[in-house]
């Protein structure tokens, strides 16, 4: 009777902990979506980091370059930058990968890279990149922000 008992809560611990964890690893990008994802925050980060404000709206989803035309892309761009200063370092903290659409964002898969910065005006700054997969396979950039 009391082996019973034990299994019924190895068992329900199990299910417990699958309910906790599942999600977790639900939401998890395969390893080339990983890849070719951080690839393109890497090239958007280093236009950005470059000044190359232009190139860098170029680079960016057809989402955000019918949301922000590129004169107002470059004004906002090089204002936030500017009070930033420039980079003198970057740790990327987190990432998370949806396919879950919010309201007033186009549906897709997404993935939202989280950074710690220091920039010479801005010593505690957090960086967040945000990209899309397009419809011809590619990630690009669907927002950027600096807190």
């Amino acid at each position: 009777m009391l082996a019973r008992t034990y299994r019924i809560h190895i068992f329900l611990a199990l299910v417990a902990l699958a309910i906790i964890v599942y999600p977790r690893y639900a939401h998890k990008p395969d390893q080339q979506r990983l890849d070719a994802s951080g690839a393109a925050a890497y090239q958007f980060l280093t236009l950005v980091d470059e000044q190359h404000y232009e190139q860098s709206w170029h680079v960016c989803a057809d989402y955000l370059k019918n949301t922000v035309p590129l004169g107002q892309w470059r004004q906002q761009l090089a204002a936030a930058r500017s009070a930033a200063g420039s980079l003198k370092e970057r740790k990327q903290t987190d990432y998370t990968y949806t396919k879950e659409a919010k309201q007033g964002v186009p549906e897709g898969e997404y993935m939202v890279y989280s950074y710690a910065s220091i920039f010479t005006n801005k010593t505690h700054a957090k960086e967040t990149v945000t990209l899309m997969l397009t419809s011809d396979g590619s990630w690009r950039v669907a927002g950027y922000f600096i807190d």
